[in-house]
């Protein structure tokens, strides 16, 4: 089935269309690609990751611990995964934005009152 006609498909592609047109969703990309052709970052990011992982299953280690906070400190003197994050939150700001408004838009439509 279904869900959108071609008319609702173009009012969706617009929402779309004006978040990656947005200059934040596009800042996100450029940096996105900086960090993608930085060999020791991405590094450092798989390192970061494995040690979250290690920290989830084998419990709350100290030492464990230690080393993730130390990776995470070099990983923010990087410039570039700092601005990544950045645009980031503000872009998934917008799509937060964008479903609280269509969330209230049909709580409106079918939650009307019956008395």
């Amino acid at each position: 089935m279904e869900m959108l006609n071609k008319e609702e498909q173009k009012k969706l592609d617009a929402i779309i269309n004006y978040v990656k047109e947005s200059n934040d969703y596009k800042n996100l990309m450029i940096y996105k690609d900086k960090i993608s052709k930085n060999d020791s970052l991405k590094k450092l990011i798989n390192e970061v990751k494995k040690y979250e992982q290690k920290y989830i299953k084998l419990g709350k280690n100290k030492e464990l611990k230690d080393k993730l906070d130390l990776r995470i400190k070099e990983l923010e003197s990087y410039n570039d995964y700092v601005m990544y994050n950045y645009y980031l939150e503000r872009v998934n700001s917008y799509l937060d934005l964008i479903k609280n408004k269509i969330n209230n838009y049909f709580d409106d439509l079918f939650n009307v009152e019956l008395f």
